[in-house]
């Protein structure tokens, strides 16, 4: 499964970047809670429909380099 992450996506991975996918899936899913922006909330989902549906294997083998 070849999942692309937008740059946007990416960013968002790398500000919760952990040891793993699931610990990324964790950080994520709590933060949502205290978002209140809506385009926030949304890539949140987003991101974390792709995480889902990927596997550790596949998620290792991603470039998560954070734009500027």
């Amino acid at each position: 499964m070849d999942k692309k992450f937008t740059v946007e996506e990416s960013n968002l991975i790398c500000i919760f970047a952990g040891e793993s996918r699931t610990e990324v899936i964790k950080d994520i899913s709590r933060a949502l809670k205290h978002l209140e922006e809506d385009a926030l909330i949304e890539l949140s989902g987003k991101v974390l429909e792709k995480l889902n549906g990927m596997s550790d294997e596949e998620f290792a083998r991603i470039d998560l380099t954070a734009a500027e």
